[in-house]
């Protein structure tokens, strides 16, 4: 018990002393303020939260008097939690799945990991999009039997979903499991090191579209696998995500995919005001267009911002969303 209270002890200690420089700054005039430092962790330079967050701090710190933000990168949503749990980071992106395992302590995480708050939903649901060439046959997530499948980055969502999914459907030992960065997978694949990879974004993903401009591939379909297995029914924070037919070159029908949708969080410690002013700034018309011409998989959303969440959400965020007449309800996490 000791232990734990000194680990959270610590983690609230690095979250206050960015806050208290916010706030001492907050009184000191125009120019100290625009000196407010707090960092966003996101994920890779070419993933969907950084790309959601680049522009989003650029806004927030053209517009705000107590903030100034700066995006960093990570291995995704799972390092994200982490590092906004230990007050590395005083915001982050990440998925319900990674919330549920923080929350009850359940693998990969160590420990319960409730120092986090919910802010708004940040991107529409995501996909795990499973990519091989078509030379190398497969069309169907059984179809990885046999091959070296790079599951994600350690500490990201696509590798916790590959991870849940693999092991429910009893795979996981009939697949040559990898974990790298997520830059390195294209070329892998394209040296034929690997046979399939998987990566976690927005509908379409960027990274399918660059892999498709130099070899001809497939976008593997999991529909049968999870009709078959109910994942969806064990894992009910995931759902089905259908890519429409011509989304990538050379995808000639409907593909299922599953996945979830991401979320802003903050550490708790992170004062109500400060909260409030990211999130009203994050969430409006302003943001939403500038986030929206530089990346088109954003989702900051107004009307349905907690569509799709399970934890508890930060008081300085509830505030702002029942203002805009917004319920907030109560976390399914307990």
């Amino acid at each position: 018990m000791t232990c734990k209270h000194n680990d959270n002890a610590r983690g609230a200690a690095r979250v206050l002393v960015g806050v208290a420089f916010a706030l001492g700054a907050a009184g000191g005039g125009a120019t100290a303020v625009a000196q407010t430092a707090m960092q966003i962790t996101t994920g890779g330079v070419t993933g969907t939260y950084y790309m959601i967050a680049a522009p989003l701090a650029n806004f927030i710190n053209e517009n705000s008097k107590m903030l100034r933000l700066s995006p960093s990168t990570s291995g995704g949503g799972f390092e994200n939690l982490r590092r906004v749990e230990a007050g590395q980071a005083q915001f982050g992106m990440t998925q319900p799945e990674t919330m549920s395992q923080a929350w009850n302590g359940e693998k990969p995480f160590d420990k319960q990991m409730r120092s986090w708050r919910v802010i708004g939903v940040v991107t529409p649901p995501m996909a795990n999009h499973v990519i091989a060439l078509k030379t190398n046959n497969i069309h169907t997530a059984s179809d990885l039997k046999g091959q070296t499948f790079a599951i994600g980055a350690p500490g990201s969502g696509s590798t916790m979903a590959m991870s849940l999914f693999l092991d429910h459907v009893g795979m996981k030992n009939d697949v040559r499991i990898r974990m790298e960065g997520h830059q390195d997978y294209p070329s892998q694949l394209l040296d034929g090191k690997i046979q399939a990879f998987s990566r976690l974004g927005s509908v379409p993903a960027a990274v399918v579209d660059e892999v498709a401009a130099s070899r001809a591939i497939n976008l593997v379909d999991f529909g049968p696998e999870l009709e078959r297995s109910r994942f969806l029914d064990k894992y009910p924070f995931y759902q089905k995500v259908v890519v429409k037919a011509g989304t990538y070159k050379g995808q000639d029908k409907d593909v299922t995919l599953f996945g979830n949708a991401g979320f802003l969080i903050a550490h708790k410690d992170v004062p109500n005001e400060i909260v409030y002013e990211f999130t009203r700034l994050a969430y409006s018309d302003g943001a939403i267009s500038k986030v929206g011409m530089a990346f088109k998989g954003s989702n900051l959303n107004r009307a349905n911002p907690l569509e799709g969440n399970i934890g508890p959400v930060h008081p300085g965020a509830a505030k702002f969303w029942n203002e805009l007449g917004v319920k907030v309800p109560a976390a399914a996490l307990k």
